[in-house]
Formats: C-alpha cells, sequence, structure tokens
C-alpha cells in the first residue's frame, strides 16, 4: 500500500515537471503567438541587461524608458492580451434542459 503512493507520488510529480518544461517553452516561429508577440514587441526599443533582452516603451522624451518588460514578461503580457481579448461566452441553458 506504501509503495502504491509513492509511486503515485512519482508520477505526480513527473507530470508536473513535464507540464512545466513545455509551458516554459516559446511558442514555434510560426504560431500565432509568436506573431503577436513579434507585432507587439516592435513597439518596444530592445536593449541587452545581464546577457538577456529587455524590452522598454519610452516616455515622449525618448531618453528616459517608461516601462521595461523582460522578454518573458512581455511574452506573458500578449498572451493575457490575446486572451481577454477572445473571450469564450458562455450560455446558460435553460432550467430542466439538460
Amino acid at each position: 500500500m506504501a509503495t502504491n503512493r509513492v509511486f503515485q507520488s512519482v508520477l505526480l510529480a513527473a507530470g508536473v515537471l513535464a507540464l512545466a518544461a513545455c509551458a516554459s517553452q516559446p511558442a514555434p516561429k510560426g504560431s500565432l503567438a509568436e506573431k503577436q508577440f513579434q507585432r507587439v514587441a516592435k513597439e518596444y526599443q530592445v536593449f541587452e541587461r545581464d546577457g538577456q533582452k529587455v524590452y522598454c516603451k519610452m516616455a515622449n522624451t525618448k531618453i528616459i524608458p517608461h516601462t521595461c518588460l523582460s522578454e518573458p514578461e512581455l511574452r506573458l503580457v500578449v498572451e493575457r492580451a490575446a486572451r481577454d481579448r477572445n473571450p469564450v461566452v458562455y450560455v446558460r441553458s435553460p432550467p430542466g434542459v439538460g
């Protein structure tokens, strides 16, 4: 019985790690998510900081950055904007149906 629980725990941990590894991968080059990211990234100036790309939106002065995001943060912003723009509409069924 104890070995069954250990086995289940190991399988659950492996599944969580596999899911986390897949979620952290960037979208494929030709995907819609990647195209949306590239379109939004054009609105930012790209800088290198500690070996990582940083995307900054400049204020009206063009000297001081207004908002700076790392690449994973900008990808998350684009993903959330796409998700919020296309909400799924749920239609309630009348009582007694279903």
